[in-house]
């Protein structure tokens, strides 16, 4: 009799803990499961995108956040911060609300910032809408200027920034310059909306690597302190098993497509709550106007479900990345996620789930190509590990050698001006060979592609001084006076860089193009009758503009580094013959024009983007 109420009674307690089938691990363990965080975000963009264009989108959104207690980052795209009305609602939010920045690019912001937006294609293309898209020079000024207008609006630099994509150049950008915290990429999946991620920590968070956003950082070396959390976290094995359906995920309006209800929602806020880890994290959302319009219920009973777990800490992206770094102070090592008897084994090394068969090892140091190269392609493709496996230690600059050997040599023979002459002349034939190196597991060139880029450098170096050097000791003593006229010659590279020309609608043009839109110059239909043209043409007509494509010049390696500097040599002195017949007064501003036009070109020099990023195998 003891016996059978023993059992019974045991049933009766039995019942009460499994009451609720849904309830997480973490929830049953709670009081050793800390650090578990939710963290809300919306993504908002131009209402030109939204299904429903007028405000009750984003008043229904905000309601429902608001009236479950629940801080959320707004993502703002930077249309939005044109759209008055929208702005003005925004901008009523309580305090508990974060905004930051969506960094997807628009037409709109293209041209705000002086880039041109590739013409002709969808806003969602990945050439388009993501950094990526763009050269290094254009995502700073992109980048620019989404933080510039932020700022103007609310008065301070956002700390969280999200984009379905954000290239490691532009995140480094971000953090050195406007110490961004927090970044929001999307989770795995492998071909949704022409965009393939794949490779990172599965669906938690972690601090990425200064070369690639995918691999976590395994030094404070590497270590890029930004916190990175991902948009609709995925199933740990649906989601990985069938390659279209990334669906299969934490977002409301996923799931329910795939006829999925809440219990489903729960199931997974299980698996990343799951108190085997230091830090349990889920992201919840919806992209405003679009997403938002027709999964607004489930994304409340999301909230309600959420807000019932007391332990819960509903936090904004920066809180999120605040938090976290204070329990990783340096970086997270390990991290594990399981889900029906599936294993994800997370470290810094790689990533591995013996039953899926999935093994990536992490090469650190080791980036996309999109780091240094504008990527082109309709179909966005950043998938690990990444094939490229040569050493990451880069060239030895050997040609400082050099520079020190010919100061040293000049100097002490008293050719002051010599050494200043033909140091200017190395630097200006040769600079984006010398700027030429090896980064992140890739040569990266700003001239040609060159095999043995580190001898090379010496060589050219070497020889460039000496070229100067026999000039200046065989040169009729009349014309030696001009020897500076060498490397001033490169000034009008400027000229040549800017020159435009080209015939628009029955009318020709001439003149400079001051930026990617501006032309500033002459239009004629016969000659002899001009007009002045001070204005920004469409991009369609900027890109058709008629000029001199120095890309010419770097693609044959022979050009290079012999005709290219040979030209020079002889513009240097047929300007000295014609500068003997001028007046002093008149040399004097021809010689201070092209001063400042060789500042303008060794400054474009040093500005300018790589032209290549290639792996040793490709190098001919």
């Amino acid at each position: 009799m003891m016996f059978k109420r023993a059992v019974i009674g045991l049933l009766i307690i039995s019942s009460f803990l499994f009451v609720n089938p849904h309830k997480t691990d973490a929830q049953q363990n709670n009081i050793n499961c800390s650090n578990r965080f939710v963290t809300a975000v919306n993504p908002v963009r131009s209402r030109q995108l939204w299904i429903d264009k007028t405000l009750k989108p984003i008043q229904d959104q905000y309601n429902l956040v608001v009236n479950n207690n629940f801080p959320t980052t707004w993502l703002i795209q930077n249309d939005v911060l044109y759209d008055d009305e929208l702005l003005n609602k925004i901008k009523s939010f309580n305090r508990t609300q974060e905004f930051g920045l969506l960094l997807e690019v628009s037409d709109q912001l293209a041209k705000n910032a002086r880039v041109l937006y590739p013409p002709f294609v969808p806003w969602y293309n990945p050439k388009a809408v993501f950094l990526s898209g763009y050269t290094q020079s254009e995502r700073r000024l992109l980048i620019d200027k989404m933080f510039k207008d932020f700022f103007q609006i609310f008065g301070y630099y956002p700390k969280s920034v999200g984009a379905w994509w954000i290239d490691s150049y532009s995140l480094d950008y971000l953090k050195e310059k406007y110490g961004v915290t927090a970044a929001l990429i999307v989770a795995d999946q492998r071909n949704t909306d022409s965009y393939g991620v794949w490779g990172q920590w599965w669906s938690v968070p972690y601090f990425p690597s200064k070369a690639n956003i995918l691999t976590p950082a395994s030094s404070l070396t590497n270590k890029q302190p930004i916190t990175i959390l991902q948009w609709a976290q995925r199933d740990p094995v649906l989601a990985y098993e069938a390659d279209y359906h990334s669906s299969y995920s934490l977002q409301a309006n996923d799931y329910t497509l795939l006829g999925k209800d809440i219990n489903y929602f729960k199931n997974l806020v299980n698996v990343y709550l799951d108190c085997q880890n230091r830090v349990g994290q889920i992201t919840i959302g919806l992209e405003t106007g679009m997403e938002s319009i027709r999964s607004l219920p489930e994304y409340e009973r999301q909230l309600q479900y959420l807000k019932s777990i007391n332990f819960l800490n509903p936090v904004t992206m920066s809180q999120f990345a605040e938090q976290y770094s204070r329990i990783y102070p340096e970086y997270q090592k390990e991290s594990t996620v399981s889900y029906l008897g599936y294993t994800w084994k997370l470290t810094t090394s790689g990533r591995d789930n013996d039953k899926l068969n999935e093994h990536i090892k992490y090469q650190q140091d080791l980036a996309f190509q999109d780091y240094f190269l504008p990527s082109q392609s309709s179909f966005l493709d950043r998938k690990l590990p990444i094939s490229n496996t040569i050493s990451n230690s880069g060239p030895l600059y050997l040609y400082i050698g050099t520079f020190v050997f010919w100061g040293v040599f000049l100097f002490i023979r008293r050719k002051v001006k010599l050494l200043f002459v033909s140091t200017l002349f190395v630097i200006a034939s040769f600079g984006l060979i010398l700027r030429s190196t090896m980064q992140f597991g890739w040569f990266v060139f700003y001239g040609p592609v060159i095999k043995d880029l580190p001898v090379l450098q010496l060589v050219i170096t070497f020889f460039g001084y000496l070229l100067i050097f026999f000039i200046d000791r065989f040169l009729p003593k009349d014309l030696r006076k001009y020897l500076y006229l060498i490397p001033l010659t490169f000034g009008l590279d400027s000229v040549v860089h800017y020159l435009r020309f080209s015939f628009i609608s029955n009318r020709y043009y001439l003149g400079i193009l001051t930026d990617a839109f501006h032309f500033f110059g002459i239009s004629f239909e016969k000659p002899f009758i001009f007009s002045l043209v001070n204005q920004d043409l469409p991009s369609y007509q900027a890109v058709a503009l008629l000029h001199f494509d120095y890309n010419l010049v770097w693609q044959n390696f022979w050009f290079a580094i012999i005709a290219f500097p040979l030209v020079h040599l002889i513009l240097a002195l047929i300007l000295g013959l014609f500068l003997r017949l001028l007046s002093a007064r008149i040399r004097i501003f021809i010689i201070t024009i092209l001063i400042m036009l060789l500042t303008l070109y060794l400054f474009n020099m040093w500005l300018s983007d790589p032209r290549a990023a290639v792996i040793s195998a490709t190098i001919k």
